[in-house]
């Protein structure tokens, strides 16, 4: 199975408030998030939450292939919510797909693009491109495992640049994969580039 790792743990503070709860169409950012990932073809979700993590789960719907997880360690970096990740999977996934908790463009179609992608070359590390630039959610195959579990604060990125011959790249038309939400401008250009009307 490949496990999905929804990273949502930080403590926003470009954006001034949990960018996790803020308005997306008739829900909020990550309940967006959580809910693309529930109707994509990955078999199990980690949700990783941190900072405020007891208001932010009181507002979230997990759906019945996801489950929580707390990183009482968020204040070091998104490594720590990747180890989090790891550590609260199944022992037998065959593979983690990371996935951020601010990227509401992304769509089943993109994860299950790179999921069928990863399936057929079975290359350790799938990560969508776009216009030559990488972006996310990224697969790690599960012999990474042990190499995720001692990230730094960098995150994965370190296993990236180690591994450079075992990356799939798979272009994407889109340059959704590229953008996240981080500050306030980033949100209002979002929600343009969405035409929604909140």
């Amino acid at each position: 199975m490949i496990v999905g790792i929804i990273l949502s743990a930080g403590e926003s503070k470009r954006m001034g408030t949990p960018k996790q709860l803020l308005p997306w169409g008739n829900t909020t950012v990550l309940q967006h998030v959580v809910d693309v990932a529930a109707a994509s073809r990955l078999e199990t979700i980690r949700l990783i939450l941190g900072y405020r993590a007891e208001e932010i789960a009181g507002r979230i719907t997990v759906p019945a292939k996801a489950g929580i997880a707390i990183n009482q360690d968020f204040r070091e970096g998104m490594g720590s919510s990747v180890k989090c990740g790891i550590k609260n999977s199944p022992p037998d996934a065959e593979a983690f797909m990371v996935l951020l908790g601010d990227q509401p463009f992304i769509d089943t179609k993109v994860i299950d693009t790179l999921i069928a992608s990863y399936r057929a070359g079975r290359q350790g590390i799938t990560i969508p491109v776009h216009n030559g630039r990488r972006g996310h959610p990224v697969i790690f195959d599960s012999q990474y495992r042990e190499e995720l579990l001692s990230i730094s604060d960098q995150g994965a990125r370190e296993i990236v640049k180690k591994h450079t011959e075992n990356i799939f790249e798979v272009r994407m038309d889109s340059p959704n994969v590229l953008n996240d939400i981080d500050t306030p401008q980033d949100y209002q250009e979002a929600r343009k580039q969405a035409g929604e009307s909140f």
